[in-house]
């Protein structure tokens, strides 16, 4: 079963604890279902943290047994989830180009990405894209 969640802490506290191997300190877990493409999950590649606590996501619905083995990309999306564990919205790329990198500045009343995707084959070179999302966001899948 496949599970993306955003875990938040505090900077300070990570910090510490890779200088000390102090005990961390959970701010929040927030579990999303972010859907399937032809029945493989999408998932989590990417994430940007915005000034205001939300996260744009890329994510990926990528045919493997497992996190770590690369298989055949069946969708791709962008997403952001607010501070409090919501999916504000989820848009599908098309084609699904597999996004495994993702930058965000906000610029007034718009966000603009910068999507870096990888090929899986060290013969092709990585992609970068360029794409805006509006700050109001207010579409919920």
């Amino acid at each position: 079963m496949v599970q993306n969640a955003i875990v938040r802490f505090h900077l300070s506290t990570v910090l510490d604890v890779l200088q000390s191997n102090a005990p961390v300190t959970l701010i929040s877990v927030h579990a999303f279902d972010l859907g399937s493409v032809d029945g493989i999950p999408l998932c989590f590649t990417d994430g940007a943290a915005l000034p205001d606590g939300d996260i744009v996501f890329a994510a990926v619905a990528e045919a493997t047994p497992d996190a770590y083995q690369d298989g055949p990309c069946a969708g791709a999306a962008i997403g952001v989830a607010d501070r409090e564990g919501n999916l504000r919205c989820l848009h599908r790329l098309d084609p699904p180009h597999k996004v495994e990198g993702v930058d965000a500045r906000v610029e007034g009343d718009v966000i603009r990405l910068l999507l870096v995707t990888d090929a899986d084959d060290p013969a092709v070179p990585a992609c970068l894209y360029s794409a805006v999302l509006e700050k109001s966001y207010t579409h919920r899948p």
